[in-house]
């Protein structure tokens, strides 16, 4: 008996644009996980900063926004901000307006906002 095909929404690194390099080893890692699961006949949407691009066949929905400064670059002693109309509160935002249409929610965002709304989506993260 087949295995049911599910439904994932990625939730991309609002560092940079996909396809850009900036994301570095996650946006790596999120290419080869998508490109898996297409393999493996599941369905994505991945949702990322506006201009991201991959060279798969998936739905890619652009949410605009200035994006997070990564915590790699920044002292140990700064607090993380959120910088003023952030991509990804706007992204964290989409996903909960649509969760509901997806089984599950893969996050690539390594950042505190989407730890920290885990509880409070309706779907697995």
């Amino acid at each position: 008996m087949a295995k049911p095909k599910l439904k994932i929404l990625f939730l991309s690194t609002p560092v940079g644009t996909l396809g850009s390099g900036i994301g570095g080893g996650v946006e790596l890692s999120l290419y080869n996980v998508a490109q898996e699961l297409l393999r493996r006949g599941h369905s994505l949407q991945i949702v990322a900063p506006v201009g991201s691009k991959l060279d798969l066949d998936v739905d890619i929905q652009e949410i605009p926004g200035n994006c997070q400064i990564s915590a790699q670059t920044q002292d140990r002693e700064l607090p993380i901000l959120l910088p003023e109309n952030s991509v990804l509160a706007n992204m964290c935002d989409y996903i909960r307006q649509v969760e509901a249409d997806y089984d599950l929610i893969l996050n690539f965002a390594f950042d505190w906002l989407p730890f920290y709304l885990t509880p409070f989506y309706q779907r697995p993260v």
